[in-house]
């Protein structure tokens, strides 16, 4: 959305008022907000909603980046949760990337690395960062305790 675009106040505040972000400072409300953001994502919005959307990612961002230091993510388990919260399924994943369904499979399941060309176009089809499929770093290989639902905001920072 174009910062010059303008909002219509009135619509803005009443989503405002059903929603009520504030500054986030419990893993419950976090949950509260991160389910209206999962709600709202891939959804065609209007601007007071993309506003609104980008506002409660901002809010989940900075209360992770205090609560879990490290936001890496290993690449296939973002691609799995990517996947069940777009409700793609694996064969049209295999479609997508030009694949067979037992490399595909390989890929969701982390037994095989997504290659780079595999990162643009999984990148592309989900709107986000390239580096979130590619295994750059290998402290994100370990499992972490953060739920992954708490990770919609990043989506959105592309």
């Amino acid at each position: 959305m174009d910062v010059k675009t303008k909002i219509d106040p009135k619509r803005y505040g009443q989503l405002l008022i059903k929603v009520l972000p504030q500054p986030i400072e419990s893993d419950e409300e976090c949950e509260r907000i991160t389910a209206v953001i999962e709600n709202m994502m891939g959804k065609d919005l209007t601007r007071e909603q993309e506003t609104l959307l980008k506002l409660l990612a901002s809010l989940v961002s900075e209360y992770e980046d205090r609560r879990y230091p490290s936001r890496q993510v290993p690449p296939d388990e973002m691609l799995r949760y990517l996947l069940q919260n777009s409700g793609t399924k694996q064969v049209e994943l295999s479609k997508l990337l030009g694949t067979s369904k037992g490399y595909t499979s390989n890929i969701v399941s982390g037994k095989r690395q997504i290659g780079k060309e595999h990162a643009i176009i999984l990148a592309d089809h989900f709107r986000i960062s390239v580096e979130a499929f590619l295994h750059s770093n290998v402290e994100a290989k370990k499992k972490r305790k953060k739920p992954l639902a708490m990770m919609a905001g990043e989506t959105l920072n592309t």
